[in-house]
């Protein structure tokens, strides 16, 4: 028999740029998060000023089961409650002072926790396990002491899992120091991450996986693949990640290579408030003075494109005709639209040489359990934000040809292409979550969630080199200017309800994911050399929305 008494939280102060929170004002999304994170705050102030509370976890020494419905009394009182169908439990407004908890349940020895200190404003745990009774030995009494289980009741699952299934907990993220999902799968046994981004069971490829938010699967948000984009996720959202290997019945008809489900924070058993930052330093990026990039919106920072880059005004008229090169040579009225319509466009095509910047970000959560009704509120707000540079100027980018035989040696192959690449990439990725549980009975618990993830990423790329159709001493040259945002939306509601020893468990779920890639565009340069002269022949595409 075992009592454990945890540690109370980390108590932080909150700090967000007021910049910040004005643009994200103008968004409708940004709007309606802040308008979910301000009435958490404000309704998350204790309505029990002065008191105290006891919370925990009853479980089977033997199993390791939560147990429902076991009985917890404040020794030498009436107050007490009863577990949940999680096996936790809960009594507030207990004045400052030392205390001995009773707990008992049928066919299992009771055990009394004593010297259980409370403070005014402040949450205990007493975690316990009980034994079950085979011989009345009577009452134990032990003394309380602290204890962290997040990895253990993960493995427990994992025990009693009909299925081949792998996962880590926010505990085994925050030590792995990964800044989104995607790295944290990176830690899963069998699971591997393709592109940063991408997740392969077992070898499999990305259509063969599936993703889920909190049970409910996930829209992908890439037109050319099936899997979900778990850098979207920042790490500081995530309660757990859970990797289902084989199919059980309960999974959706999809299923085919493996299931990974992401779990966000949820039902808070004490007051938490915490604010951190991070910082990283890339020798290859960071600070570089030959950093590629090119001129970026002003919400660039914040994930968003602030419109610079949008189709041109002018290609809104529905009765615009383009005329060709040729038809504007004879004509001057259509020599001035195609003038008009060239101008219309950014004129920007070359990328420039900047300083990258230190990578970066902070995270703030905040979570309390309250009174409401005589049952308790459980509300939970998180907000992450994270800003990343990559760049090399050494890469290598070719096409061989091979006309039969074997390849021994890279010169026996025929080059096509042989390109020296140059790459700078800059990311912004932020996210927050909201989540309110309400117990109306220990049997009984409801809950919403809210999640929105926004991530924005400009890429900048030189290629220059041998190109095969080219004569001569000629030089191939080419530039790529993109940018690409992803959004993610979703609500969920869920219910879990006991009676007696059936569980049934529901949810509904609406999702919205989201990826636009404005104004990428490519320019190639072609020197071709010639005994009188050098000529200099240029192309350029544009890809719009």
């Amino acid at each position: 028999m075992e009592a454990t008494l945890a540690s109370k939280p980390t108590v932080g102060s909150p700090g967000i740029d007021s910049n910040a929170l004005n643009i994200m004002k103008s968004r409708p999304s940004g709007r309606l998060f802040l308008l979910i994170f301000g009435s958490l705050l404000f309704f998350s102030t204790p309505l029990f000023a002065q008191k105290g509370a006891i919370t925990g976890v009853v479980v089977d020494a033997e199993t390791g089961e939560t147990l429902i419905g076991a009985n917890v009394l404040i020794e030498g009182t009436a107050t007490g409650t009863t577990t949940d169908f999680d096996g936790r439990y809960a009594i507030h407004a207990l004045d400052a002072g030392m205390y001995s908890v009773v707990f008992s349940y049928i066919g299992y020895n009771s055990v009394t926790v004593s010297g259980v200190e409370v403070v005014a404003d402040e949450t205990v745990r007493v975690d316990i396990t009980l034994s079950a009774e085979a011989i009345g030995l009577g009452e134990v009494i032990v003394e309380a002491r602290a204890v962290q289980n997040t990895e253990a009741s993960l493995l427990r699952e994992r025990q009693k899992s009909i299925s081949v299934s792998d996962a880590i907990s926010a505990e085994a993220i925050s030590r792995s120091g990964s800044g989104d999902a995607a790295g944290a799968m990176t830690k899963v046994t069998g699971a591997s991450v393709v592109g940063g981004k991408y997740v392969y069971i077992r070898g499999l490829g990305e259509r063969y996986s599936s993703t889920q938010l909190n049970g409910a699967t996930l829209p992908s948000a890439d037109p050319d693949k099936q899997a979900f984009q778990l850098d979207l996720f920042p790490t500081s959202l995530l309660d757990n990640i859970v990797t289902t290997k084989t199919f059980t019945p309960d999974k959706p008809g999809s299923f085919t290579g493996g299931l990974v489900n992401v779990g966000t924070k949820n039902f808070p058993d004490t007051f938490t408030l915490q604010f951190t930052t991070s910082s990283s330093y890339n020798d290859q990026s960071s600070l570089s003075n030959s950093f590629l990039s090119y001129d970026l919106g002003d919400l660039d920072w914040l994930g968003y494109d602030d419109g610079n880059r949008d189709i041109p005004a002018i290609f809104q008229d529905p009765n615009l005709q383009i005329p060709t090169e040729v038809e504007a040579r004879f004509d001057p009225t259509k020599a001035q639209l195609l003038d008009n319509v060239s101008r219309a466009f950014r004129p920007e095509m070359e990328p420039t040489v900047a300083r990258a910047p230190v990578n970066s970000g902070f995270s703030m959560a905040f979570g309390n359990q309250i009174p409401f009704l005589g049952r308790p509120l459980g509300v939970i707000a998180s907000l992450t934000y994270n800003r990343a540079t990559s760049f090399y100027d050494n890469g290598a980018a070719g096409r061989y040809e091979l006309v039969g035989g074997t390849v021994q040696q890279i010169d026996q192959l025929t080059p096509l292409r042989n390109l020296v690449d140059t790459r700078g990439s800059q990311e912004a990725n932020w996210g927050g979550v909201a989540t309110l549980s309400y117990k109306p009975h220990p049997n009984h618990e409801l809950s919403t969630t809210f999640l929105r993830t926004q991530n924005g990423t400009s890429d900048t790329r030189y290629l220059e080199g041998f190109w095969q159709d080219l004569s001569g001493n000629s030089t191939f040259q080419t530039r790529v200017l993109g940018y690409q945002e992803r959004s993610l939306n979703s609500l969920q509601f869920k219910g879990e309800h006991a009676v007696r020893t059936v569980t049934a468990e529901w949810r509904a779920s609406f999702a919205t994911s989201v990826q636009d890639e404005p104004d990428l565009r490519y320019l190639s340069l072609i020197h071709i050399s010639e005994p009188t002269r050098l000529r200099r022949i240029s192309y350029a595409v544009f890809c719009l929305k």
